[in-house]
């Protein structure tokens, strides 16, 4: 990997779950790999990058900002959380 990364994903207990890799530039490496989704080791993982030149400050960011002046170090939060019947997302940021 050439540029630094600008966001990981490590699985935290779980060892099946690959390490995400994603640079701003929009490069996706996985297990230190580049992402091919023709690739059959990447078959079960579909990774979709859009690449922006301004950063949003939208409402979780300011969330976060927020959280960040009441939080202790170390402290988990989390940030927003949302339910689908496909799918859950939540976000947690430890400070």
């Amino acid at each position: 990997m050439s540029a630094e990364p600008w966001i990981i994903v490590k699985p935290a207990k779980n060892k099946k779950i690959p390490e995400i890799r994603i640079e701003m530039s929009g490069r996706v490496y996985i297990n230190g790999e580049p992402y091919n989704e023709n690739d059959p080791r990447f078959r079960n993982i579909s990774v979709n990058v859009e690449t922006h030149n301004k950063l949003n400050t939208g409402e979780e960011t300011r969330k976060m900002l927020e959280l960040q002046k009441t939080a202790k170090k170390g402290e988990v939060i989390t940030v927003s959380e949302s339910k689908d019947k496909d799918k859950s997302e939540s976000t947690t940021i430890k400070f």
